[in-house]
């Protein structure tokens, strides 16, 4: 399994999804700024309650990072039913479950260290401009770095949910839409200071996520290995 997913990582060039991550990582930290200054000296001001700088940092990143997987994962996957490069993928003496487990895999591993190593670096600027009392950032605090790794996860793992919508459709593009939809039903699950859901549900948002992954997966590989790749 890791040489195939090495194999794909090479396959893809990632240095190309390495320069799309730090994009999306800096368009983030730009749209924090702007949100967290104040407008006439542009200052980084202090907040309190859910528009916490930090709250506000574990949004962004993992609501952006949420569609990232799901932009590799439509590259990795379906556009080589689309291309009909996976017919060559499935001559291969490997089982075509393991050929598509492989391409995931690659996918979410390398969103979820490119996630959190936003989350390091964002988190390193903040503090370079504000106290970790403005920020709400406490560096030394277990539960910062438990809730950035879970967060993490469950963001990657949001991500892989349009995967079933890509391999139905066979259609890179709808993928792509189903990701944002999902995103944006998961941002309004978990915050509630974006629609008005009662405290359960961030945890209903939480759940959904990491149940939809293995189901997505399932979704994805059933009857894979009689199906007819045309």
């Amino acid at each position: 399994m890791i040489k195939l997913i090495k194999l794909e990582w090479k396959k893809y060039s990632l240095w190309k999804y390495v320069r799309g991550a730090a994009i999306t990582t800096a368009v983030m930290l730009g749209m924090l700024l702007l949100i967290s200054s104040d407008p006439d000296t542009g200052v980084l001001v202090p907040q309190v309650g859910k528009s916490t700088i930090h709250a506000l940092t574990e949004l962004f990143l993992n609501m952006s990072y949420q569609v990232f997987t799901g932009v590799m994962l439509a590259g990795f996957v379906v556009s080589e039913y689309e291309t009909g490069r996976i017919r060559l993928m499935f001559a291969y003496p490997i089982r075509r479950w393991t050929i598509i487990a492989a391409k995931i895999a690659a996918v979410c591993l390398f969103t979820f260290l490119a996630l959190l190593g936003s989350k390091i670096l964002v988190y390193g600027i903040l503090l370079a401009l504000r106290s970790e009392e403005d920020t709400g950032i406490h560096l030394g605090e277990v539960s910062l770095w438990t809730g950035a790794v879970l967060g993490a996860g469950v963001s990657v793992l949001g991500g892989c949910i349009p995967l079933f919508v890509g391999m139905k459709t066979k259609s890179s593009r709808a993928m792509l839409i189903a990701a944002f939809v999902i995103m944006l039903g998961v941002m309004g699950l978990t915050q509630g200071n974006v629609l008005p859901f009662t405290e359960g549900g961030s945890a209903v948002g939480y759940a959904l996520q990491i149940l939809g992954a293995p189901a997505a997966f399932f979704a994805a590989v059933y009857r894979i290995e009689t199906e007819d790749v045309r």
